[in-house]
């Protein structure tokens, strides 16, 4: 590690300088990915808006990654036991490795459409033996881009080798993380950033020769973990056993990786003039995508609404058991979290106590602190609650004389609701007229009709929840002189209206007596 570490302190001093050795670059410039090829085939990507590349050294054009050619057994004296490949910024080293030689490279051609990739050729040798021909494309929009190595038997004899790929990775601005691989098809292997919990590495192409083997392992520095330049790339060739062991470093270390293919070696060598072909897709730790099932949704209060956040990255992985933190600002304020579920969904559910509106602010906390970080995966929401409930209320009348002056308590009705209101009410009295006495001798008489009066409706009032209104119901004078004595029946109709145009009506009923009108005594003059 210490090797690592004093490269990168130098790096720091010039972060945009020109790379350490003298190949020339050759660019795919696409969107969103720019790619660079070296003259040795050092591959590199940047994704557009990111200032790291996909593998060690993040601020060079010229990564840690590409093709290597192995000579391990019977070989010619030139290449016996060599290993071919590039010199890098902390590693494969040159020696013990061996650099091509360039033959050709060519510009970008195409126009980045799946019909027509965008296409670079460079075309390196292991002189006198093998020319490799190294194809790199990439469609614009995707997250990944395809490599392909012609390997041409240059030499007049059969040839057998090992061709491997490896790299060391460096995903979203950290090297840091655990081996991942799946079982596909196709296969996948790679790094997994510790922090983010997203992975990139090398993607097996079907319609290609299948690896014979991989390993996800680390760049260097702990003697106890083998590294992949040192302990795999640069002693490939002293032994016809395989280089890689297919295991994955689950632990967290410097992430590195590779793939090899030994089928010159296992079954026919090959021949003079013949080609074999090898290739892979490069993936990249992609941007992490959140979303929500809908981007807004209504309902009546008190009708929760319950919205499916899905959290994976691009390539389809979910943050399964990732915590997915909330917030809802608005009409019903929450804080919450929720787990990640292996399909990447976590329900995130607006209770809708409250009228009005809501936003919901979600984010995956892949390092589980609590707080977002940039690489954190963001998304909101709208919740909207409409008001169709009634208020509720009591009306209660009590009383015993409904106004025109006599004895008794007023007659009074008292409302109380449970949400702000405007209140109205409308009384309607029934009177049953007392019989006169007749005499004896005359003829009975008919059953007095009653008489039935109503009162207009008030003047509204507010009333707040909890608050009592009481609201004087009183008779005209002249018609409790008129009946006074009189049974009466008086019915009370409150009508209660929210803000939101929400209504009830109570009604509450009475009996009681008129009572009698007292006349006001006259001043003495």
């Amino acid at each position: 590690m210490f090797r690592r570490m004093l490269v990168a302190a130098l790096a720091a001093t010039a972060m945009t300088a020109a790379p350490a050795s003298a190949d020339e670059v050759s660019t795919i410039a696409g969107t969103p990915l720019t790619v660079h090829v070296g003259d040795h085939g050092q591959l590199q990507a940047f994704r557009a808006g990111e200032a790291s590349g996909f593998f060690y050294r993040p601020s060079s054009q010229l990564g840690d990654a590409g093709f290597f050619l192995a000579f391990p057994g019977t070989q010619p004296l030139s290449l016996a036991t060599k290993v071919f490949g590039f010199d890098g910024a902390a590693g494969p080293d040159a020696p013990p490795l061996t650099p091509y030689t360039t033959f050709s490279k060519s510009a970008a051609t195409g126009a980045g459409t799946p019909d027509a990739p965008f296409k670079q050729v460079t075309v390196y040798d292991v002189p006198a033996a093998a020319r490799i021909t190294q194809t790199t494309s990439y469609v614009n929009g995707a997250q990944e881009f395809t490599v392909r190595w012609d390997v041409k038997n240059i030499s007049g004899s059969p040839l057998r080798y090992k061709a491997l790929a490896a790299a060391d990775f460096y995903f979203e601005g950290s090297d840091r993380g655990t081996g991942v691989f799946t079982q596909g098809p196709p296969r996948f292997i790679g790094g997994t950033n510790a922090d983010t919990g997203r992975s990139g590495g090398f993607v097996e192409v079907p319609s290609a020769p299948a690896w014979t083997h991989y390993q996800a392992l680390e760049y260097g520095g702990n003697v106890a973990i083998p590294d992949v330049w040192d302990d795999k790339i640069e002693v490939a060739g002293a032994s016809t056993s395989p280089t890689f062991d297919d295991t994955v470093e689950g632990q967290p270390t410097d992430n590195a990786g590779g793939v090899e293919w030994d089928d010159t070696l296992t079954g026919d060598a090959l021949a003079p003039n013949a080609t074999k072909t090898y290739s892979l897709v490069v993936r990249s730790a992609l941007p992490a995508a959140l979303q929500f099932d809908k981007t807004n949704a209504g309902a009546p209060q008190r009708t929760p609404i319950a919205f499916i956040a899905t959290a994976k990255d691009t390539s389809g992985q979910p943050f399964t058991g990732k915590p997915l933190r909330f917030s809802i600002t608005g009409a019903n304020p929450l804080s919450s979290a929720a787990t990640i579920d292996a399909a990447g969904n976590a329900v995130i559910t607006d209770p809708g106590t409250n009228a009005g509106a809501d936003t919901i602010v979600a984010f995956v906390d892949l390092n589980g602190d609590g707080a977002r970080q940039d690489n954190e995966p963001q998304a909101s929401t709208l919740a909207t609650f409409i008001d169709n409930i009634p208020p509720a209320c009591t009306v209660k009348v009590t009383g015993d004389r409904p106004g025109g002056g006599g004895a008794g308590k007023p007659l009074v009705v008292t409302v109380n609701c449970d949400s702000p209101v405007n209140v109205t009410t409308a009384s309607t009295f029934t009177i049953t007229p007392r019989k006169k006495k007749a005499h004896a001798s005359a003829k009975p008489k008919k059953k007095p009709k009653k008489v039935v009066i109503k009162l207009p409706v008030t003047n509204a009032q507010v009333l707040t929840p909890g608050q009592a209104v009481p609201v004087a119901i009183k008779v005209p004078k002249s018609i409790a002189k008129k009946y006074a004595g009189a049974k009466v029946s008086a019915k009370v109709v409150v009508t209660a209206a929210d803000a939101a145009g929400n209504k009830v009506s109570k009604t509450a009923r009475r009996t009681l007596t008129l009572r009698a009108v007292k006349a006001k005594k006259k001043k003495k003059g």
